[in-house]
């Protein structure tokens, strides 16, 4: 595809960002890489590797990226994250696209918890979608779980996956899906969205065997048992989180 950015974001991401801007140089005519402060060399290493760097103040995902695509010279826009990597044949789809107009582009994203690759559970139909003309839309500005606006485009997913190396280990990702959890009840709050100890209670179990059992996250063996865990506690805590936030509001009144 001509006149296509890639736009990578990042914060201290020195293990990985080398992979994520080698992946992107397979499709992007260019590749900025947009650095909320970090503080390690990560930028250093950005710009020996080809990409150009803008800094900004964070302000959540989606308005990261849409700073990103701003800057960008090209039509197109692929975003990524520093800890994803684009595949030869996710490259090969990606470069052979006759790009229609009202039209984004997905792909499956293929997430690992250290080294092990997770097919099953929660993480088994994980699709984003990343690709898009910038002239078109942009993505809304939600704290958490952002999304390009398309009502009324067309919805196309490419063949090739996305790896994601979505954390070193369990511990890493259970504090990576609190801080979710967190943004999830600020956002439902934001809203005006109430929640019930039935909904806390039940939604969560739910989850829970939904993707242990009936997504076969237990043939992932204890990855697979560790992840169903953390997703239902992730349930919960956005809930309790909420009710929280909610039982603040009323006190300051």
């Amino acid at each position: 595809m001509r006149s296509l950015s890639v736009i990578i974001l990042t914060k201290n991401s020195r293990s990985t960002i080398e992979s994520a801007i080698n992946g992107a140089l397979l499709v992007g005519e260019e590749v900025i890489v947009v650095d909320s402060g970090s503080m390690d060399d990560t930028v250093a290493k950005a710009l020996q590797l080809g990409a150009s760097v803008i800094s900004i103040q964070w302000n959540g995902y989606g308005d990261a990226r849409n700073q990103g695509a701003a800057k960008a010279k090209g039509t197109y826009i692929l975003n990524i994250d520093a800890d994803e990597v684009i595949t030869d044949q996710l490259a090969l789809s990606i470069n052979s696209i006759k790009p229609r107009p009202k039209s984004i582009y997905g792909f499956k994203r293929l997430n690992y918890l250290g080294t092990k690759a997770i097919k099953h559970g929660e993480w088994s139909k994980d699709r984003v979608w990343r690709l898009y003309n910038k002239n078109e839309t942009k993505w809304d500005l939600s704290d958490v779980h952002e999304k390009l606006k398309c009502t009324g485009f067309h919805k196309i997913l490419l063949k090739g996956v996305l790896k994601h190396y979505t954390a070193d280990n369990i511990e890493a990702y259970q504090q990576k899906m609190d801080a979710y959890a967190r943004l999830s009840a600020k956002k439902y709050n934001d809203g005006q969205k109430k929640v019930g100890w039935i909904k806390m209670v039940v939604s969560p179990l739910f989850n829970l065997l939904q993707n242990y059992i009936f997504r076969l996250g237990i043939l992932d063996g204890k990855a697979g048992w560790d992840i169903a865990k953390t997703h239902y506690q992730y349930n919960r805590n956005k809930y309790r989180y909420l009710r929280v936030l909610k039982k603040e509001a009323v006190m300051a009144l």
